[in-house]
């Protein structure tokens, strides 16, 4: 129980990510898809797509995030995330999580228990990996830039790496070397978040 705690505790929202890791990409790819099979999905359904972006796909990546971004986030907004961009670009990688439409469309729930499955498959694979690369020593975060199937806004980035035209992007994580460790947390009272009720 303890060493979950500590890989735990070890997971936090890391933005200044290096290359400076002995791990290479293949070992880490290994460990992802190790770890990507054992995430529940709802009737083992299995939506969920990651890709793995390294070196120039991952540069090409965030330059392309970052163009965008300028056109679209007010002056503040721009001034809080731009570091955010700057420094995935400086990272080994990043992990894109897709959810494959036409495998969600095969799930036998439909409507809005389907869109609910494949938000919770998603996360799933979002904490697992999370976890993974923090059990690796890697720093990573958590972004959603470019999101929106319907809008077409994530279809830049199905194109540029030739996916298939199925696959929606939930979310993006940059990983690397821990260059600068996350501060200190508040949080709220753990009664609050967890709660007993026995009758």
């Amino acid at each position: 129980m303890s060493e979950f705690k500590d890989v735990l505790l070890k997971r936090r929202s890391i933005y200044a990510l290096g290359k400076n890791s002995e791990l290479s990409t293949d070992e880490i790819v290994a460990r992802l898809r190790e770890v990507q099979q054992t995430v529940p999905t709802a009737n083992n359904s299995q939506t969920t797509r990651l890709v793995v972006l390294t070196g120039e796909a991952n540069t090409k990546l965030w330059n392309l995030i970052y163009d965008v971004q300028k056109e679209v986030l007010n002056e503040a907004m721009w001034n809080f995330m731009s570091p955010i961009m700057v420094g995935a670009k400086e990272a080994m990688g990043t992990v894109l999580f897709f959810e494959d439409r036409d495998a969600v469309n095969q799930m036998p729930a439909k409507g809005e228990r389907a869109e609910a499955y494949k938000q919770n498959n998603n996360a799933n694979s979002q904490f697992a990996i999370w976890l993974a690369l923090a059990e690796m020593d890697l720093g990573a975060s958590l972004q959603h830039f470019n999101i929106g199937y319907e809008q077409g806004f994530d279809k830049a980035i199905r194109e540029m790496f030739n996916l298939p035209a199925s696959y929606e992007l939930i979310a993006q994580m940059p990983f690397g070397s821990v260059e600068q460790a996350a501060g200190e947390k508040e949080h709220i009272d753990p009664t609050v978040q967890v709660q007993v009720i026995s009758e």
